[in-house]
């Protein structure tokens, strides 16, 4: 029964994984005639279970870029929206940002007519751990402080770089009542 109650707390600090190991370990102590090889064996599978899914989250993280502060991301957001960077380096910071080539014009554009705009990606930053952010973008379409919205803004990671999302671009262009056949 000592070997039993070990087996049970082993398999408690290990984790769920290894919980039902430990119950298999318990109820196969406590029976007359234990199957040893079937307890390691069960061992083995769960402690590769544990470890495969340990080093993949591991791998798929370490592949990642560092998480950005929200003041980095409000500069990379400004970057893509500022209009004296050429045009390769705004569509290098959008999520499939070719898409956008051709309405950069148009950008401009809505950007002149809404000179008082006042927006910025805001506090907290989230890695939703799946190769996105989320992070809070406010935005004041005429600068008053009267009509403040904030939104949802994610970034995405595309080849190691954090991007603005496609979808939240041009959800941000919707809102100032601008039109892109990027966001079709």
């Amino acid at each position: 029964m000592a070997m039993a109650v070990r087996a049970t707390a082993r398999g408690v600090r290990i984790g769920g994984a290894l919980g039902v190991l430990a119950a298999v370990m318990v109820s196969t102590a406590c029976s007359s005639d234990p199957d040893e090889a079937s307890v390691a064996a069960a061992r083995s599978s769960a402690y590769a279970a544990l470890t495969s899914s340990s080093q993949a989250a591991a791998a798929s993280s370490a592949t990642r870029p560092p998480i950005p502060t929200a003041a980095q991301l409000d500069s990379q957001l400004k970057r893509a929206l500022d209009p004296a960077l050429p045009d390769s380096d705004r569509t290098n910071l959008i999520q499939d940002g070719a898409a956008f080539e051709s309405a950069i014009p148009d950008m401009y554009k809505a950007l002149h007519e809404h000179p008082n705009a006042v927006y910025g990606v805001v506090d907290p930053v989230f890695d939703n751990h799946d190769g996105t952010l989320t992070a809070t973008l406010r935005l004041d379409k005429d600068g008053s402080g009267e009509n403040v919205r904030t939104t949802v803004m994610h970034f995405v990671d595309v080849d190691g770089t954090w991007k603005i999302s496609r979808t939240d671009l041009c959800g941000i262009l919707r809102s100032a009542d601008y039109q892109t056949a990027a966001c079709g």
